[in-house]
């Protein structure tokens, strides 16, 4: 059982692991009791980001995180430390690297895994970047960085109009990924739907 505060966090040493951006909070690594901790903190943010948008941000990916509890390939969530960070399972997995062979299972694996967070009602958003995108020692899949995800309610007017464009943007991502890794291994039906994505991206203003 995790139960870190404040006061705990700030006297135990820190490993930097991504200093965030102004729109990102701080992920770092701290040792408790011999077992590796991640935690995302805006604590030392400047104070108007802190109180707006970042308070914000580190609140609905706690809430994220705590519903998709139990999916396999989801980082576990440990215990909220304060209101401006939390902390999480260390996965001890890394980005996997163009042309990198990987095990027949793993892209069924990672189809299963945003399947369940879609069931949940949930977005990520961010497949694209590959660093979100992670494969442990045991050749197994784990998304990570729900910053810019979205969860919609069961029966919202969001959810039936705007969900499965946003779904299809993770699928995007999953795409990216097997042509980028493994490109004979997609079907030609694979291939047409990330074209079709990749065009309507284009169209996107905030590309």
């Amino acid at each position: 059982m995790v139960n870190l505060n404040r006061r705990c966090l700030e006297k135990n040493p820190k490993k930097m692991i991504k200093e965030g951006t102004s729109l990102k909070p701080d992920l770092y690594q701290i040792d408790l009791n011999g077992k590796a901790i991640i935690v995302k903190d805006i604590y030392h943010k400047n104070f108007f980001y802190r109180w707006t948008i970042g308070l914000w941000l580190i609140k609905k990916e706690w809430k994220i995180y705590l519903r998709l509890k139990g999916i396999k390939g989801i980082p576990k969530v440990f215990n909220r430390i304060d209101r401006f960070s939390f902390s999480m399972e260390y996965i001890n997995g890394r980005e996997i690297r163009r042309g990198e062979k990987v095990s027949a299972s793993f892209f069924v694996y990672l189809k299963k895994i945003i399947d369940e967070i879609h069931a949940k009602g949930v977005v990520h958003l961010d497949l694209r970047h590959k660093g979100n995108i992670l494969v442990n020692e045991h050749g197994e899949p784990f998304l990570i960085d729900f910053n810019s995800a979205l969860y919609f309610k069961r029966n919202g007017i969001l959810k039936r109009f705007l969900f499965p464009i946003l779904t299809a943007i993770d699928y995007g991502g999953f795409l990216k990924l097997k042509q980028r890794v493994s490109p004979s291994t997609m079907s030609p039906e694979e291939i047409a739907l990330l074209k079709k994505i990749n065009w309507l991206r284009n169209l996107w203003i905030f590309n």
